[in-house]
């Protein structure tokens, strides 16, 4: 086979690489570690790994070798870090340092830590490098099942970017813990995932056993439920509080805890990256020049991330979006975009019809909100309101009786609940009594890193956590195609 020289400029750093002529420049980049999102894995589906080359702008995943001779990684934006809670800790009673870690799905964030003092000594946070593989968990999992090298390639891939992040903070610790989804988890520890994705979705370990070594997962409560989960009822100091609480940690999987009376009812749902800016035609992540808002004030205003032209839209945009569209009637209760000739007057200079007689909402020349844009949001929203009432029957309660509704994460610590009660994501007058919470499981991470009775709490809370699978429910089917509607469905044939 033919080989060729490729000059990459990524970041402002010129690297001369070697390769195969029918090598992909998305296999070429990720064998000398230049990271390109990848949302649909290098399927050609998502439009995400855009790179500039001597031909123009191509996708890394569809162009080859031999058609080029230089190409250039496109600025993406920094990873933002949430607010976090962290109770006061006072001083440890431990040496050395330590690393907290969120080792999200799309982001990781790292704390380090004086451990005898508990004086924080700094923060890092980048996008994972994982996402040239995948944008979500079942992406990660079909690259290990895919490749022979898959698991240790994915495993390197990110304990290389975490022991890179603490060494831009201090040179190395003695003891790091680390909040992520089973998934995740497991491919950090070099294990298998791939029994989580296939029936009975049972994964090899829950990580429930304390480690004896430097790194310590937090345990899991189930295969979607993970150390990133068990991490916020720690974080929000759930267990003993009165009155009944929904915590909701909604990203490429939504993940969701109902506590009442000292027990505590978790489930997950697939709610597909969406709200992470994947699988959306113009979709992006919350960085500049994102729409990030969006409401009615004397015509559509909207807000873009550093005050800039739109690029793109970011999950908290989105929502707005199509909760601002849904009370314009310019989408129906069925979930479709109108065309011109069916929506308010108002709307449709900003309307154009697509071929398939739909609508689309064109924001400016490059950015616009399709019909395909709302069905993922409809798939998404379906997903994670079917999972809460779920737990609300399993509880025997209704969403009246539920006194606090916290937002974790990401995507929920941004999003405006009253759009997401709008869409029907959340159960109706939960906006109200709706409150966001940050990085809990990087919170969480802290609390266990800096006190050892921390993790004690942590046990304690999964030996309280019952785990109800939606995919063998036997009303989740029913459930999320109701839920997928805007509105009632017996109002709607009506």
């Amino acid at each position: 086979m033919r080989m060729k020289e490729l000059r990459i400029k990524d970041h402002g750093n010129i690297y001369c690489v070697q390769a195969e002529e029918d090598s992909s420049l998305l296999d070429v980049f990720r064998a000398h570690g230049i990271r390109v999102p990848a949302v649909c894995g290098g399927q050609g589906t998502c439009g995400k790994c855009r790179v500039k080359t001597d031909i123009g702008e191509v996708l890394a995943c569809r162009t080859y070798m031999k058609e080029i001779h230089e190409a250039e990684t496109i600025e993406e934006g920094s990873g933002l870090i949430q607010d976090m809670i962290i109770a006061e800790t006072g001083p440890g009673n431990k040496q050395g340092t330590g690393a907290a870690v969120d080792l999200g799905t799309t982001t990781i964030v790292v704390k380090v830590f004086d451990l005898e003092s508990g004086k924080e000594l700094g923060t890092q946070s980048a996008w994972n490098d994982q996402r040239s593989y995948g944008a979500d968990v079942i992406s990660r999992i079909k690259y290990c099942m895919d490749h022979p090298d898959g698991l240790q390639t994915l495993q390197n891939t990110v304990n290389e970017q975490i022991e890179d992040m603490i060494r831009h903070i201090v040179p190395e610790v003695t003891e790091t813990v680390i909040a992520g989804n089973t998934v995740m988890e497991h491919i950090a520890a070099g294990i298998s995932p791939v029994s989580i994705a296939q029936a009975p979705y049972r994964p090899e370990t829950l990580f429930q056993e304390k480690a004896e070594g430097p790194v310590q997962y937090m345990p899991c409560a189930a295969g979607y439920v993970g150390g990133d989960i068990t991490a916020g009822p720690l974080a929000c100091d759930l267990l003993g509080e009165p009155g009944t609480t929904l915590f909701l940690d909604i990203g490429t999987n939504g993940e969701m805890v109902l506590y009442r009376d000292g027990r505590f009812l978790c489930c997950a749902a697939a709610s597909g990256p969406a709200f992470e800016g994947a699988d959306i035609s113009c979709g992006m992540p919350a960085v500049s020049g994102a729409v990030s808002r969006a409401a009615m004030d004397d015509g559509l205003r909207m807000d873009v991330i550093g005050n800039t032209e739109a690029r793109g839209i970011c999950g908290s945009g989105l929502l707005d979006l199509i909760a601002v569209l849904l009370e314009e009637g310019v989408i129906d209760s069925f979930g479709r975009l109108l065309p011109p000739d069916e929506a308010p007057e108002a709307w449709t200079s900003m309307l154009e019809e697509d071929e398939n007689g739909n609508g689309r909402l064109r924001i400016n020349e490059q950015v616009f909100l399709s019909a395909a844009d709302v069905r993922q949001v409809q798939l998404a929203k379906g997903a994670v309101a079917a999972g809460i009432e779920i737990l609300l029957c399993t509880a025997g309660i209704t969403a009246d009786d539920v006194s606090r509704v916290i937002l974790a994460g990401g995507f929920g610590s941004k999003m405006d609940p009253r759009s997401a009660e709008i869409i029907g994501m959340i159960p109706e007058g939960s906006a109200d009594k709706t409150v966001p919470a940050g990085d809990t499981a990087l919170a969480g991470a802290v609390r266990v890193l800096l006190n050892e009775e921390e993790y004690d709490t942590l046990k304690e809370i999964l030996s309280r956590c019952t785990y109800i699978e939606l995919s063998g429910h036997p009303d989740f089917n029913r459930i999320f195609t109701e839920k997928m509607l805007f509105g009632e469905e017996e109002e709607l044939w009506n």
